[in-house]
């Protein structure tokens, strides 16, 4: 006996393209996580601009960067492009002073004015990192403990 499936080939399914506008689920952020990305750290140059220019940041530290390849329209060749992401550190005092989007987009900006022929480099960054709270512990001694 012959089923359905040997007459007639198996079910085709028709999919439609389907496009969605706007953001469905709040701000969704990249993924730094390629286990086959090679290891970077921030140059101490431009660590040094940064610190300089927002004395808010202790340290700026990489947490893994994204390719993104497109390609020319002229000659179809491939360009790739670079999203970094950075960590910052906050001192105790000051703390942060922008969003995680305007530091991104002004550590951008001047790393463009640092290095202008490397226009192919962003800025993202991924986490705010603040010293942890002193105890009453650490105040004391820091006034009484014998050095």
């Amino acid at each position: 006996m012959e089923t359905e499936d040997s007459l007639y080939g198996p079910p085709q399914i028709n999919v439609l393209p389907v496009r969605v506008y706007g953001v469905i689920s709040g701000n969704v952020e990249p993924d730094f996580n390629n286990p086959n990305q090679k290891d970077i750290e921030i140059p101490k140059t431009f660590k040094d601009v940064v610190i300089k220019i927002f004395p808010e940041i202790q340290d700026v530290v990489s947490s893994g960067y994204r390719e993104n390849v497109m390609y020319s329209p002229e000659t179809f060749d491939p360009i790739k492009k670079y999203l970094v992401g950075i960590d910052l550190y906050f001192d105790d005092k000051s703390g942060m002073k922008k969003t995680k989007n305007d530091y991104g987009k002004e550590i951008t900006n001047y790393f463009k004015m640092t290095y202008s022929d490397l226009d192919f480099i962003t800025f993202h960054v991924r986490s705010f990192i603040f010293p942890p709270e002193k105890t009453n512990e650490d105040k004391f001694f820091e006034i009484f403990g014998v050095v």
